[in-house]
């Protein structure tokens, strides 16, 4: 592989299924993967992702396998806020804080293989017009036990992230059991304040959103009995599926384990927050190891599921399917396979690029090779949602597209975690990609402009660690993004 020079912070001025199962069962295939942050929120006041009340978008990234205080892999979290900007993405290096578990405010320490930052979350659950940072360390000794993993609130003010934070864990630890590896945010119960919802074993444990949060040491917790469960939780996401006005929780689960099948799930939000049962009917899953995001794609104001996996045993496993938002739940005898390419990839995510009102569909492929043909470079596929679903003409970006700052290379992972925001307030939607492998593990972002034509490389960026002068050692920056 030829070398490259480095570009650090530069600046360039539908199938029908019958019933309510779908493909051919697969055998001897468990595809249980970690669960990864899904959710995109909608907050109850101001920006979804304000932290500062700006009117601007901020962004979070991840490093979770970066030093802290001589604890290897304890993780951190970076924050830097969005700004007006005539020349790239309105991300700045010079208006950033660093999070750590030894910042001011931050309940414990560092710790040896927290990760704190595995998994992100921006949104305002207290109602006061910023957003919180919700931080995930799935790693964390908690309560005495190894690995049971923890999540961090950590409340926004003007001046950003504050020194006021909340840190709780599972209510039943279980060694290495990974909480706070999957987060989600949405308001189940219509109050306007964001709720948070966590996976933990065959269980998903639910956080009301509160206006007297931020004064409460420990968190009350509901847990919730996803669809289909028993033996474990894949992932979640949140949407409003039914179009009631109340935000709903989308969970694929399995009932053994190993797993040999899953089940893709709808609880309903309601006035009185999720309901116990499922709303219509389970989808079942050939295997578990599939990821559900939801967007409104056909604009008829419900919320539809896509789903995708990075396992497989064969091809049609990797095609991306749409189940249509009814008022009765996911209708799976119309949904919909996707007619472009089939992506072995689990980072997907639901988003209005061109600002047309539908959701277009975002495809982190990060086993995608660069041009000198060396894998695991990655790209980011587009394909635009409207009326008719989404459009197989998908666009594919990456760090080898002309005019986007940056070189692939081998090994970057381009595309391993998306969050999308208008970081510069021109009321158009911007994408950060995480490229955690880049620069040897330091790690990356890269930051693409949106317009109404969608992506463009025109005034991106792309930074790691050293931007803000973090170590750059094996961080493993952008592994994670809430935005």
């Amino acid at each position: 592989m030829r070398k490259r020079p480095l570009f650090i912070g530069a600046v360039v001025t539908g199938v029908a299924l019958a019933g309510v199962s779908y493909l051919a069962a697969s055998t001897g295939a468990s595809g249980v993967r970690s669960p990864v942050s899904l959710a995109a929120a909608t907050a109850g006041s101001g920006k979804a992702a304000d932290l500062n009340g700006d009117g601007y978008d901020d962004l979070a990234i991840g490093a979770p396998d970066g030093a802290v205080q001589g604890r290897a892999k304890a993780g951190y979290v970076t924050v830097t806020f969005g700004a007006k900007s005539d020349h790239a993405v309105g991300i700045a290096s010079r208006k950033h804080q660093r999070l750590t578990p030894s910042s001011a405010g931050i309940p414990g320490a560092p710790q040896s293989d927290a990760r704190f930052g595995s998994a992100l979350a921006l949104g305002d659950m207290d109602g006061d017009g910023y957003a919180e940072l919700v931080v995930g360390a799935s790693g964390a000794n908690a309560g005495g036990v190894k690995g049971a993993g923890s999540v961090t609130i950590v409340f926004g003010s003007p001046g950003g992230l504050s020194a006021r934070a909340i840190t709780f864990h599972s209510p039943s630890l279980t060694t290495h059991q990974g909480f706070g590896g999957g987060l989600a945010l949405g308001d189940f119960n219509g109050d306007g304040l964001q709720d948070l919802a966590v996976p933990d074993g065959d269980r998903v444990d639910i956080v009301l959103g509160a206006k007297d949060l931020r004064s409460t040491p420990s968190p009350r917790i509901t847990r919730s009995g996803p669809p289909g469960g028993g033996a474990g939780t894949q992932g979640i996401s949140t949407g409003d599926v039914n179009g009631d006005g109340f935000d709903d929780l989308i969970t694929v689960a399995h009932f053994d384990d190993p797993a040999d099948q899953g089940t893709l799930g709808v609880l309903p939000g309601s006035k009185a927050g999720l309901k116990g049962s499922s709303l219509g009917r389970d989808i079942s899953l050939p295997f578990a190891g599939y990821t559900a995001v939801a967007g409104d794609i056909n604009g008829d104001g419900k919320d539809d599921v896509v789903i995708g996996t990075g396992f497989g045993d064969g091809p049609d496993d990797h095609l991306l399917r749409t189940f249509p938002g009814t008022a009765d739940g996911l209708d799976a005898a119309r949904a919909v396979a996707f007619k472009g390419g089939a992506y072995n990839s689990d980072r997907v995510h639901l988003a209005d690029i061109n600002g047309d009102g539908h959701a277009d569909l975002l495809v982190g492929d990060t086993q995608a090779p660069d041009s000198d043909g060396f894998r695991d470079a990655g790209a980011l596929v587009v394909a635009t949602g409207g009326p008719e679903w989404l459009d197989s003409a998908e666009r594919t970006v990456s760090l080898d597209t002309k005019g986007v700052t940056g070189v692939a290379e081998n090994g970057d992972r381009f595309g391993s975690a998306l969050a999308v925001g208008d970081y510069d307030g021109d009321g158009t939607t911007d994408v950060a990609v995480g490229v955690p492998g880049k620069w040897r593990d330091s790690g990356a972002v890269s930051m693409l402009h949106g317009s109404r034509d969608g992506l463009t490389g025109s005034g991106s960026i792309i930074f790691g660690p050293d931007e803000f002068g973090y170590g750059a050692v094996k961080t493993s920056f952008g592994a994670s993004l809430a935005g």
